[in-house]
């Protein structure tokens, strides 16, 4: 993600020459910019002011830095500078002349060795930094040079572009080894920071230098582009400098960043001439080559060139380090929220009891407010601009990635982060190790961004970078802005090629900084679904009255269709137990208990339905009191004790509805209420003056007055089943709900959870407690990671705290 940089103007000193400017000006300042790059060099979102040098290969480019430095650097057939090379060239204050030599990222002190040393050294270290073979490597060795009549300056030497490989650089791949160089270039020049020494032979028509077009795409205007042509005595042919000229006025690069040199010859290195002499010698000859080049066009020879690029350095630095002090001070903030939401490490098993027993009991209150509906929505719910202008950073390890791009793995082929926080808003990577689009065998990493159900949010604006490492090596990075909409997935298919992913190995590494630049909410007002617990067991209870009543409707008991089957019973029984002509006695209970047999299982739905909702909001409540991350052993442990509380009370729930059900087969009753129901129904038959209920709309009296005595023995018994189905129907619907908030809400919640928990994770003993109270093993690595990149950012703002850039001399150009 690229920050919104503000220039200020500086309000430096009064203008000077650089000339007059003393080495105590000078070396402090680069020492100072040296340092804060090396600190901050695992910031992706942190530059400062570095000069690239970058050319294809075989153009001279180790030449050039030798011919500046006056030092041997590695040659050889192919591709030498395998890593990068920050060359460090100070002139020394003594009259001793030594180098100090380091791999960039490594610990332990640099190593003094003599300039005649240099070339195998750096060959020595290079095979260290990037192994045996011929491979290409983004792992930096820094090579910091004291030597007599230096100009102060830092150099970063990139590997030369070419398109050639050898058997043991990118499996052979040419096209792929260009490709790898290209976007090592990319990275370290894209920044707004650097300075691009572009070389380029004299030999080669300009316009094909890889270099030059990766400049011109990053650098358009060519502000911070510099064209260095080298092998100028090699050419033997006239027009250079209108070769040269024409450059100069095509690619849009100011005149006095163009410098034509000649490389140290054979003889020079030979007889190791001392630095002033060589470029004495080089300026007599250059000046015989260009004694018809106009005065201003473009410089001649390295003394021009190292002084040119002294400058440019200084002028960069004193312009840059401000807005460098305020990313990383903006960094400092980013990391140090990111640490404070990571676990700690207690290591005293008091203290782990407390916090347990902290943990639990807040888990506990806040099912107790889920219940009596005290959850305060603005808790549940986050203000949709908490998370504005803040930032946080994804990362996402794979151990072995040839076993993760298997294609046996199933869904282990998509992985994903650590899911992290801005407010309510959740963020997530999303890696698919090898994706289903037509590149089946690629890779994806896409960037997952969940809203809470209800809240208002319209769209939320917000950059990203995604990068991918492999060993530690930055194998790909990718930026981009998006405007996010409820249920989109942003991201890369394909982030890594088929044929790049086949030739990685080892452990990968995918990062993603994150940015949220703008949170739009809704305007109108919108219905809020994450209700709590107590309105969802409210609808689970409206929904099994509403089953239950919908079993048998009220116009069943008197439909044509009931009267026909009782009257069918009735036949059935005729002449049975009971007195001559009346209705069998048990032939009512029998159409009940038929009528009721669908009971059994609508309860256990019921019950099931209970019970998953209880669970369920139990378990995110105890996720969210105790993240997986802060203390995973221990939230393994009361999640299984929760769960085991609640199924053992769903089997006591069972038994106790069973007992329920067993009770209405009795068919008794010492409530009113059924002789009120059969009572109001004959009144609403035979009062004339009452408003009848549709469904009795067939039974009217002068209906019923000729009807037969066993007709109207039916229509007595239709009203007496209705009567007792209605008050059977009250009676269970209420046992069925009181039981299962007792036994499944009440009960757990208020008795049981507590308790359970607290004896089950305060049993252990002391070591057994501190264990179940650990950090994850990630958690604890990232916070290490964290606090490492955290102690170099803050130990570069206390350097930064002795530079004022207003006092610095501001260069008369």
């Amino acid at each position: 993600m690229k920050h919104k940089k503000q220039k200020e103007c500086l309000n430096r000193g009064d203008l000077t020459t650089f000339e007059s400017l003393s080495k105590q000006h000078i070396r402090p300042l680069i020492e100072l910019n040296d340092k804060i790059n090396s600190l901050t060099a695992s910031e992706q979102v942190i530059n400062s002011t570095r000069i690239v040098v970058v050319g294809d290969q075989s153009h001279g480019k180790t030449s050039l830095l030798e011919a500046i430095s006056g030092v041997d650097l590695p040659r050889g057939e192919g591709i030498q500078t395998r890593v990068p090379l920050v060359l460090q060239l100070r002139e020394t204050i003594t009259s001793e002349e030594y180098a100090l030599i380091k791999i960039a990222s490594s610990n332990s002190s640099a190593e003094r060795i003599s300039l005649d040393k240099i070339g195998s050294e750096v060959y020595h270290y290079t095979k260290k930094a990037a192994g045996q073979g011929k491979d290409v490597k983004d792992e930096p060795i820094e090579l910091k040079i004291f030597r007599r009549d230096q100009d102060d300056l830092t150099l970063i030497d990139l590997p030369g572009i070419t398109r050639v490989a050898l058997s043991d650089q990118a499996g052979g791949d040419g096209k792929k080894l260009e490709t790898l160089i290209l976007g090592m270039c990319r990275r370290y020049i894209t920044p707004e920071e650097s300075i691009v020494l572009n070389v380029v032979s004299a030999m080669v028509d300009f316009s094909t230098s890889a270099s030059l077009q990766l400049s011109r795409e990053l650098d358009p205007e060519g502000k911070r582009t510099l064209l260095c042509v080298t092998k100028v005595d090699q050419h033997q042919e006239e027009g250079l400098h209108d070769k040269i000229t024409t450059a100069i006025e095509t690619m849009g690069i100011p005149s006095q960043m163009v410098y034509a040199v000649r490389n140290r010859t054979a003889s020079e290195n030979k007889n190791n001439l001392p630095l002033v002499e060589v470029r004495r010698l080089e300026m007599i000859e250059m000046e015989k080559m260009f004694e018809h080049r106009s005065e201003g066009k473009y410089g001649l020879g390295m003394e021009a060139l190292s002084k040119q690029l002294v400058r440019i350095q200084y002028e960069n630095i004193c312009e840059t380090l401000p807005l460098t002090r305020l990313m990383i001070e903006e960094r400092v903030k980013v990391l140090q929220h990111s640490i404070d939401a990571l676990p700690e490490y207690i290591a005293d098993a008091v203290v782990c009891r407390s916090k347990a027993a902290e943990l639990i009991d807040a888990c506990v209150c806040c099912l107790k407010d889920q219940i009596h509906g005290h959850a305060s929505l603005e808790n549940t719910f986050s203000n949709v601009e908490s998370c504005e202008g803040k930032s946080l950073e994804l990362s996402l390890v794979v151990k072995d990635w040839k076993e993760a791009r298997k294609k046996d793995c199933g869904n282990a082929s998509v992985l994903y982060s650590e899911e992290k926080f801005l407010g309510a808003f959740s963020f997530q990577l999303e890696l698919h190790c090898r994706t289903d689009g037509e590149d089946e065998n690629s890779v994806g990493l896409f960037l997952i961004i969940e809203v809470p159900k209800g809240e208002p949010i319209k769209k939320m604006i917000v950059d990203y970078s995604c990068s991918a490492f492999c060993e530690g090596d930055e194998i790909v990075t990718e930026s981009t802005s998006n405007d996010f909409i409820r249920e989109q997935i942003w991201g890369w298919e394909p982030f890594i090629s088929e044929d790049e992913a086949d030739d990685l190995s080892g452990k990968m590494t995918f990062t993603a900084f994150i940015y949220v630049d703008k949170v739009t909410s809704e305007s109108e007002d919108i219905d809020r679904d994450g209700r709590m617990l107590c309105a969802q067991l409210s609808d689970l209870q409206d929904e099994f009255l509403s089953n239950i009543e919908s079993l048998h409707s009220n116009h069943f008991f008197f439909s044509e269709h009931f009267r026909k089957s009782l009257a069918k019973d009735i036949i059935a029984t005729r002449g049975g137990l009971g007195l001559p002509g009346s209705v069998a006695p048990h032939l009512p209970i029998v159409v009940l208990k038929r009528l009721r047999k669908n009971l059994a299982k609508m309860c256990k739905e019921y019950r099931q339905s209970v019970f998953q909702e209880c669970k369920m909001t139990a378990t995110a409540i105890l996720c969210n009191c105790i993240k997986e991350s802060a203390h995973p052993q221990l939230l393994l442990l009361l999640e299984k004790k929760m769960g085991d509380v609640f199924e053992e009370q769903m089997k006591v729930l069972g038994t106790h509805h069973a007992s329920i059900i067993e009770w209405e087969d009795s068919m008794h009753s010492s409530n009113h209420y059924f002789m009120d129901t059969v009572q109001s129904i004959r009144e609403n038959i035979f009062d004339d003056g009452s408003a009848t209920p549709s469904y009795l709309a067939d039974l009217d009296p002068e209906r019923i007055k000729f009807m037969s005595n066993e007709e109207q023995k039916l229509v007595d018994m239709q009203i007496e089943i209705f009567a007792y189905w209605k008050l059977m129907k009250k009676r269970f619907v209420d046992n069925i709900i009181m039981s299962t908030h007792s036994e499944l809400v009440s009960k757990p919640i208020y008795n049981i959870l507590k308790e359970s928990m607290i004896k089950v994770a305060l049993c252990k003993n002391d070591e057994d407690m501190v264990s179940l109270l650990s950090p994850a093993e990630d958690a604890v690595e990232e916070r290490t990671f964290l606090c490492s990149r955290l102690k170099k950012l803050v130990e570069a703002l206390e350097l930064l705290e002795g530079f004022d850039e207003t006092v610095m001399p501001r260069v008369l150009l």
